[in-house]
Formats: structure tokens, sequence, C-alpha cells
């Protein structure tokens, strides 16, 4: 076991609680009516038992047992076979004061954990979760203090250090480190192995121990994000990979949050990571702290594919007048950088730039016009993307297409007999091939919606107002150009924007 300097402010860290370098603290863990896995302290070599006292209201919570061959002492924590939550007491050894603090939980697993709330709670953080129930959801809306969506950077010289804080989940080794996204994907580099337990239940347990490996890492000048390994899938700290790799699972699978010390100041450079590894939402799978690091916010790895002002980096194409001939003014920019589109002829506009492996997004918003044959129908609009670079300009080019109709945003259209797999299957090449969506997420005519496509290696996922509504695989078209359709339906777009994955 580590040893915890007894001479001044503890310097050197209890076995596992590396989360108070700084104070006289201990933080230990146990099932109600179990005996924790028991921590060391180094005491003086002429120390007796009358100098060493425990005190509070749950003073009878905790052991100190004397090794005097070695100068050490064990601290144990020993909950009541009726008690759950946080225990506090004090340890006097001589004048010297150390908080004592036990976690108890119900029992192994399920709804015996602890909820994060408290895991933060009873580590020492003013950190807000934002709920304080075991479950919760799995939702991409930020909860508390969660940062927004954000890859990493190494803050300052030296290693970043990745500490298991806690681990509430099934009892298996835990492969975990961090990713740097490339265009193959996340680029994964081993950190340590979270053990399985042995002795004590370490896979339910404050400061589970490591298998193997270490608990620091050199990212140099890379961004990076961090992944575990269950045996049934890998969490990634961007939602993304999980889309495309594992969307049967948990997509929002890590929430992050700063680390706040007791007294509600931020500490800078730290950061709890907090994963997810089954479908319940408590997030208290696997915590890690982060020590070292700075956010690196993803809409900073964005470009907007529309400056606000023209249509440059575009084209505007019109069944009846052609490319870049727009008399009528079907498409023009407003203030705040919005395209309105009147809907009043069928046409596009189209990116003159192709790209490959991207997450794009848009908002959108229906107006009141629309325009005869379909004055009556479904107002209706669309995002065709992969259209090839010598696809002819035409009602409709080659492309895979998001639908952008009421009731239907995020259907799969495959146009000009481009195909997808969608659950396994494969449509047959056609003019048009409509494939529903599995959940609607869109909001009421008249509101701003977002929607989201992700394009990677022929996977094609259609995300809409932070829900994945559609999701294909094998797709014919990989990479090609981006349009925006004009169809008979005023619209307004804004904050048209895209992440190249490279």
């Amino acid at each position: 076991m580590k040893i915890l300097s007894f001479l001044f402010i503890l310097s050197l860290l209890l076995y596992k609680n590396e989360l108070y370098s700084q104070t006289k603290e201990l933080v230990l863990s146990a099932i109600k009516g179990k005996t924790s896995r028991p921590e060391t302290l180094k005491i003086p070599g002429n120390l007796i038992p009358a100098e060493i006292h425990i005190s509070g209201e749950r003073a009878d919570f905790f052991k100190v047992e004397l090794i005097h061959q070695k100068e050490n002492a064990l601290i144990t924590f020993q909950p009541s076979g009726d008690f759950t939550g946080i225990a506090k007491a004090t340890l006097k050894i001589k004048t010297d004061h150390i908080l004592l603090t036990g976690l108890s939980t119900n029992g192994l697993e399920g709804e015996n954990e602890a909820p994060l709330s408290q895991i933060v709670d009873a580590l020492g953080y003013k950190t807000e979760i934002g709920w304080t129930t075991l479950a919760n959801h799995l939702r991409p809306e930020l909860q508390g203090d969660e940062l927004p969506p954000s890859l990493f950077k190494k803050a300052g010289t030296g290693n970043v250090e990745m500490i298991p804080l806690a681990r509430y989940s099934p009892d298996f080794l835990l492969n975990f480190g961090y990713y740097t996204p490339t265009g193959h994907g996340p680029n994964q580099f081993h950190v340590g192995v979270l053990a399985k337990a042995k002795q004590f239940p370490e896979h339910q347990i404050l400061f589970p121990g490591l298998a193997s490996g270490k608990k620091e890492f050199d990212p140099q000048d890379k961004a990076f994000g961090f992944y575990a390994i269950s045996p049934s899938h890998t969490a990634y700290s961007e939602d993304i990979w999980n889309i495309l790799f594992y969307p049967s699972h948990a997509t929002h699978a890590v929430r992050v949050f700063p680390v706040k010390d007791k007294t509600g100041n931020l500490i800078k450079n730290n950061y709890l990571v907090c994963f997810e590894e089954a479908a319940n939402g408590d997030y208290n799978d696997y915590v890690f702290l982060l020590k070292n690091i700075q956010p690196v916010d993803l809409k900073d790895q964005f470009t907007s594919l529309f400056n606000g002002n023209n249509f440059d980096g575009w084209y505007t194409w019109l069944e009846k007048q052609g490319k870049n001939a727009d008399p009528g003014k079907v498409f023009t920019v407003e203030k705040d950088g919005i395209i309105h589109d009147t809907g009043e002829e069928l046409g596009y506009i189209m990116t003159q730039k192709r790209y490959t492996n991207y997450h794009f997004g848009l908002e959108f918003k229906w107006g009141l016009k629309r325009w005869p044959p379909r004055e009556n129908n479904k107002r209706d609009s669309g995002i065709c993307y992969h259209v090839p670079d010598d696809a002819e300009d035409k009602i409709w080019p080659s492309s895979v297409e998001c639908q952008i109709q009421e009731g239907d945003v995020g259907d799969f259209w495959l146009l000009d007999n481009a195909t997808i797999q969608v659950d396994g299957k494969q449509n047959a090449p056609s003019a048009h091939t409509q494939i529903i969506k599995k959940k609607d997420a869109e909001k009421t005519t008249g509101e701003w919606n977002t929607v989201e496509v992700l394009s990677f290696n022929g996977k094609c996922v259609h995300i809409v107002n932070g829900v994945v509504v559609n999701y294909g695989e094998n797709a014919s078209l990989a990479g090609g150009r981006i349009l925006l359709q004009s169809e008979y339906a005023e619209i307004y777009y804004r904050n048209i924007q895209l992440r190249e994955l490279k």
C-alpha cells in the first residue's frame, strides 16, 4: 500500500486517495455491514494507543490498528448493517487531526450503488452534478455544471493525470485511456486497466485499484478525448463515435464536470470524467479525475459553410432558371446570417466543395408560404449529401437525403439509384426510395430545429434536435457535395457548419 505522510499536511496520498494530496483527509468506502479495504498511515515509532482517538457521531464506524514494527497504522471503515450514505468522524493522533469520511452503500451493483452526486459529495467536491437520484437519463442536454461537448489539450508542462476516483459497475477488467480523432476513427492510447474484485469489491468502490498500467500520460500538443472498454463496447467522450460505432448503447456515454473544492471554487485544469456503461444514466460506472487539462470546445472544431453575407462557396440552381440564375430571389441572405428560401421554385443551393467524413449541422425553421402544386401539402425541403462531382444538375441529383418535411424530418431518401443498408436491409436502386426514421424528434412548425448529419466511411446518421432518428451503413455514395432543397415551401436556414473528421 502507498504511505500517507504523517508529519505535515499529508503531502503524499493515502492508497488510492489521490484526491487529497494537500489536505488532512481520508476517504474510504464499504458495503453496509462490511469492512473497507484498509488504508495505511505512517506514524511515529514511539506512538502509543492512548495517543490515538476517533471522535464524532459515526466514530464507531472507523477503526485504527497499530503495526508498531512497521511504524504504520491501518485505518478501516465498517458501517453498521443498517446505515447507507456518508459517515464522518475525526481521527486525532497526538495533536494532528484527520477528517475521516466513509461512503456506505446498500450492496453490490444495480439499485444498491451510490448516486454520482453522493460520490462527488463524499470526495469533498462542491461540483453540481444536476441530479441526486441514482438513475437519470442519457439525453445530451447538459446537467448541472457539465461542460459542453469538448475535446481536451494538456494545460501545462508535465503529464496529464488520469486518476480513478470511483467505480460502480459490473465486475470485469476495464481498459481505459485517451484517443485522438482521425479520419479512420479514434486512435486509442492505452493508459491503464481497472482491476477485478478480489478480497475487496474493486468494481464497487471509491479509488478502484489498477490491474496494470499507470495513471498518467503525455498527449503532447494533440487534442484528445477519453475512452473506456467494457466487455460489450467502447465508450468515448465524444458522442459521434458512440453514435457511429455503438448506436445500441449509450450515445452520450460521458459527462464531464469541472472540479470545485469544498468552498465552491474551481480547481484550475481539473475535471471529472464520468462514464455510463449501461443505459440507466447514472454515470457512476467509472469516474476519473483528470489533472492538467483544458477543454477545447467542439464548436471550435466546426467551420461555417456560409459566410452570412452572400453565397460564396455555393451556387444556386433552379429547375426553370439553371445555374446561378435567380431573378425571382428564391434564395436571399437576411440579417443575422439567415438564408431565406421562398420555396417558390424547385431547386437548391449546392456547396462547390466536396466532403467525405464529417459532422454537418444546421438549423431550420418553416415560413408561412406554400406554393402550387403543393400549396396544401406538408411543407417540404431536405439536405442532400454525397452528391458526386460529376452529377448532373437536376431534380434530384444522385445523393443521400436527410428529409426535412413536416412530420418526417430525418427520413432517408435515396435519390437517383443511391443505396444504403438500414437494419441489414438494402434498398433497391431506383429514382427515389424512402426509409422512414425510427424516432420523431422535430419541434412544432415555426420553431427552429437542429438537424445533424454524420458521414463516416459509408455510415450515415441523421440526428434531429439531439436525437438519433436514422442510421444507415454501406452507402453506395461515400463523399461529395451538399445541397439544400427548395421545394414549394418557405424555409429559413442558419448556423450551417461542418467539422471534417480527419
